[in-house]
């Protein structure tokens, strides 16, 4: 990945349904944002060529925004990094921003609004697997390059031309539970998992790949992704002589499910999947955290990466400048969208701002990312393994990496 020179970094844009981020030259500023406050200066030294116009959905509310506000603003950074450093063949870069309200439907309303009325070549999203599919049906039928940030292996299987994503996918991260089961002798597990696309598709995928790590799973439950309680199912799981419970979904379902489950005393290990790895579930679970392990990118622990790791120097590059913006860690949400937006980038550069080119020329692209390495090919339009996933454990309230 070619390396950029890097930005001023400015103080942090606040959260809006839509923002225009531009550098336009002569010093143009985005449209203002919601509450008729303008957003945070921008250099403009990407010159005075037309800009490249591209879209973003994300869940900016609703039960998906611990997802989608920190990719948001990982897209907002990068924007002005890349125009800093002169955009695009000296074509600024513009990204319009929506919020789907962590629903499918308006997902599917924002990506139309996008394409249609703000005429942009290609787009980015969203932040949940339900609205993502929606979407990607719609890029598909118009030929609109898109990226997603969702997890579920249908958004890329089978392929679609055009269509990629950049999280690990529940198959993945189904592999890399199953390993590390397959290493402490555990054979039996029980799953609780969400109802929605997500959760579905890692039902999906554990039951598939049980038997090829001798898996048994003897318990299989579900619930809402806005139900309050999941004590029944957890009850039903005690009667059973699961070793360990897989936990599939969003923010706040895995952490009331860790609780709970503590209040129960299950007394089995609960493994969490890669949709809570980030500071919310930390903060949601408390001390009933203490243990929980979880399946996850790299960057949920950027200190404890080896130095020789492929991934270090990116990774640093990232969660240096995201802290310097937001003074905030970021999270493997915010590095979906960074990825997204560099795997976008990088191809329009090869295609010198040519869209309809976009989805053959990321076929061929590698790129070393914050979420892993990508190699993407014409049969494959994630580019990830398993490998480059981790195991973590939650402990003194921190996400600690298991060796």
């Amino acid at each position: 990945m070619k390396k950029r020179q890097k930005m001023k970094w400015l103080y942090p844009i606040a959260l809006a349904s839509m923002v225009l981020l531009s550098a336009c030259g002569g010093g143009a500023k985005p449209a203002a944002e919601a509450g008729g406050q303008p957003a945070a200066g921008q250099t403009a030294e990407a010159g005075s060529k037309e800009p490249l116009k591209l879209g973003a959905v994300f869940s900016l509310t609703g039960p998906n925004s611990p997802l989608g506000v920190p990719e948001k603003q990982s897209i907002e950074m990068l924007v002005k990094e890349i125009n800093g450093a002169g955009g695009v063949d000296g074509r600024p870069v513009e990204v319009v921003i929506e919020d789907d309200k962590s629903d499918n439907t308006e997902a599917v309303k924002a990506i139309k609004k996008l394409v249609s009325k703000d005429k942009v070549i290609a787009v980015l999203g969203s932040s949940g697997s339900g609205p993502s599919l929606g979407m990607a049906e719609f890029a598909q039928s118009e030929k609109i390059p898109l990226i997603s940030m969702a997890a579920a292996d249908q958004i890329t299987n089978p392929v679609r031309p055009g269509i990629f994503k950049t999280p690990h996918t529940d198959v993945h991260g189904t592999k890399r539970i199953y390993k590390y089961l397959k290493e402490k002798g555990i054979t039996k597990i029980a799953m609780l998992n969400d109802s929605n696309p997500y959760g579905s598709g890692w039902t999906q995928q554990l039951k598939k790949y049980a038997p090829e790590y001798g898996i048994t799973i003897v318990a299989e439950e579900k619930y809402g992704t806005k139900d309050p309680s999941m004590s029944s199912q957890l009850t039903k799981i005690k009667g059973t002589d699961a070793q360990a419970l897989i936990v599939a979904g969003t923010n706040p379902g895995p952490a009331t499910i860790v609780k709970e489950a503590k209040q129960l005393n299950l007394g089995i290990p609960i493994i969490s999947s890669h949709g809570s790895a980030n500071s919310k579930f930390l903060e949601l679970v408390g001390d009933a955290g203490e243990g929980v392990l979880m399946v996850a990118g790299k960057l949920l622990v950027p200190d404890q990466i080896d130095a020789n790791d492929p991934q270090a120097a990116v990774v640093k590059k990232f969660v240096d400048g995201y802290k310097a913006a937001y003074n905030a860690e970021p999270d493997g949400f915010a590095g979906y969208g960074y990825d997204g937006l560099n795997l976008m980038v990088e191809g329009l550069k090869q295609t010198g701002g040519d869209a309809s080119k976009l989805g053959e020329v990321l076929e061929k692209v590698k790129y070393v990312g914050v979420t892993g390495e990508f190699v993407f090919s014409p049969q494959d339009h994630n580019g990830l393994t398993e490998d480059s996933m981790i195991m973590v454990e939650v402990k003194d309230g921190k996400f600690q990496l298991i060796k």
